[in-house]
């Protein structure tokens, strides 16, 4: 029931690509996001694979306990550099992010995506969410409840999304 409300709360605030004006958003969500999902059960996970195709990713930053999902990347997507400078996307659990952001920040481009787990798991990580939307370097953010994308391009003027995946 803890987790129920504020799922009912998001789904009722939350719209689908018929209330995104931004035609790159709207492209991610109905050529990306809604496409067929890939093998994970996670939809972050899902989210993750979906988005390398798209963006068709060639360096991706992932935490190192996810040993478990470098090997899968690498079996899918065997060019793809793993933790190598310059960032195209970049995976991390919300609660993780302030500790690595500026070192994270230092390797992005305007193109890299930010894709952050877990943002709705706690009170504790809401608030992180909210705060981190609001740095200057942001400019769109796509919450997704089971995880969000965050996009740092500087032709695109600043917007937030509830999308219901």
């Amino acid at each position: 029931m803890q987790k129920l409300l504020p799922y009912l709360s998001f789904l009722a605030t939350s719209t689908n690509q018929h209330g995104v004006h931004s035609p790159f958003v709207y492209d991610y969500v109905t050529k990306c996001l809604y496409s067929k999902p890939k093998k994970s059960i996670s939809k972050s996970i899902d989210t993750l694979l979906k988005s390398i195709s798209y963006f068709e990713v060639k360096s991706i930053w992932l935490p190192s306990n996810l040993e478990a999902l470098q090997e899968q990347i690498r079996i899918d997507y065997p060019s793809i550099r793993i933790n190598k400078k310059p960032y195209d996307l970049i995976f991390i659990d919300i609660s993780d992010l302030e500790r690595h952001f500026e070192n994270i920040a230092l390797n992005i481009h305007n193109d890299t995506l930010l894709l952050i787990d877990s943002i709705h798991e706690n009170e504790v990580n809401l608030a992180l969410w909210e705060e981190f939307k609001s740095n200057e370097r942001v400019t769109v953010t796509l919450d997704m409840y089971y995880c969000s994308a965050v996009f740092f391009r500087k032709e695109q003027t600043k917007e937030h999304f509830k999308i219901r995946i």
